[in-house]
């Protein structure tokens, strides 16, 4: 009932009445005609009286919101700000209830899932300055929304589409609380983004533990097993074994029990003998080793994830490599803005980095190539433009 509730708004506007919006108006009455058959097949009347989007239930596949987005994406196309608020706001509701999560294949363009086209729709309203400001702050509301979701998994081009969209927002929006909150939308997509990036490497490190604990045997395990192969070794002649009560089995009986026996090993000593994992693995480095340099010279994403937060960082760095104009910089010009936002983002991502950061060739190699760079020129200008003004004045 809430998709339905958005389409009868959007039907009710007085722009849809416009010519040009004759496939939209179209669009949303098939739409509604489709739900409400399901929904009356469905014998779902007693929803009727919420207007609270729920949470998906298990196996319920009565009403899809992916079969009905094309009246939204329309509507999102559509020039009227009020249209296009409409079916933002309920596109980011669906996202963030898990009713739209998009993880299908889109049919118009092969290799594509169903996501990529619901941000690039998200996206594509934004179209500049002129864009209205209740659109901006939901667009920031929408991204932010498939960003942060537990439902919905966005990667590569899609993930650049989304923070370049909020971050030319801040940019090009006049409106003081949108670029606040495309600020801070900003900072947590990405903090979010590198966050899942180590913590699918920190569960994945985990999983492998785990199952080197289960195969390698316990000490306890290696010296029962030990044991068990010295009493099978001893020859046994069923012929020759003398009864307990003769003198010689006595007598082999407490040399057994002697503790100076040298054929049978104390449990302390077997425990010894038994390499540690530590050394195990330095002996698989050692034999190894040529192998093990070249498979870390070769820098290799082993997750989508890491590649993911990879180009969103080297996006940024290059935007702080961007040049400022000459001479007077006015405080409000795109470019010192630009810069001042791009360093904002990777201070906050250097504050929070996590082994992945840290190790990952790929992310040493860029912050050596372009945020290092970056801050030398900076240096550089600022000193250049300090002893110019002294030369100057003397």
């Amino acid at each position: 009932m809430f998709i339905v509730r958005a389409l009868e708004r959007i039907l009710s506007d007085k722009d849809i009445r416009r010519s040009h919006h004759l496939q939209l108006k179209r669009a949303c009455e098939v739409a509604l005609d489709e739900i409400r058959k399901e929904l009356k097949e469905g014998d779902l009347e007693d929803r009727n009286s919420s207007s609270t989007l729920p949470l998906p239930k298990e196996n319920n596949d009565i009403v899809s919101a992916e079969k009905y987005f094309l009246p939204f994406e329309l509507a999102c196309q559509s020039k009227s700000s009020r249209i296009v608020v409409t079916a933002l706001d309920c596109l980011q509701k669906l996202i963030a209830y898990g009713h739209l999560t998009g993880n299908v294949p889109d049919s118009t363009t092969p290799g594509k899932l169903l996501i990529d086209r619901i941000v690039e729709t998200i996206c594509g309203c934004f179209i500049g300055p002129q864009t209205d400001e209740k659109v901006q702050l939901q667009i920031i509301k929408a991204v932010l929304t498939v960003s942060t979701s537990q439902h919905v998994e966005i990667h590569e081009g899609t993930v650049l589409l989304a923070v370049r969209t909020v971050y030319n927002i801040y940019l090009a929006s006049k409106n003081l609380i949108n670029q606040t909150t495309a600020r801070a939308t900003l900072t947590q997509a990405i903090n979010v983004i590198f966050s899942r990036m180590e913590s699918q490497a920190a569960d994945e490190m985990d999983r492998q533990r785990d199952i080197t604990e289960e195969a390698e045997p316990t000490s306890t395990e290696v010296v029962t097993q030990i044991l068990n192969d010295i009493v099978d070794s001893i020859p046994v002649n069923e012929t020759t074994v003398p009864s307990l009560e003769s003198p010689t089995a006595a007598a082999i009986v407490e040399e057994v029990e002697s503790p100076v026996a040298p054929e049978t090993p104390s449990p302390s000593e077997v425990l010894n003998r038994v390499p540690s994992q530590d050394s195990m693995d330095a002996a698989d480095s050692t034999g190894s080793g040529e192998t093990g340099d070249s498979q870390k010279i070769q820098a290799q994403f082993s997750h989508i994830l890491q590649k993911d937060a990879f180009l969103v960082f080297r996006a940024l760095c290059k935007l702080s490599m961007k040049p400022l104009p000459e001479g007077n910089i006015d405080p409000k010009c795109h470019e010192l803005r630009s810069k001042i936002l791009s360093l904002h983002l990777l201070l906050s991502i250097l504050q929070s980095d996590g082994p992945v950061f840290r190790t990952n060739a790929m992310f040493v190699s860029a912050i050596k190539q372009y945020l290092c760079v970056a801050l030398s020129r900076m240096v550089y200008l600022q000193c250049h433009k300090y002893f110019s003004c002294r030369f100057q004045f003397f």
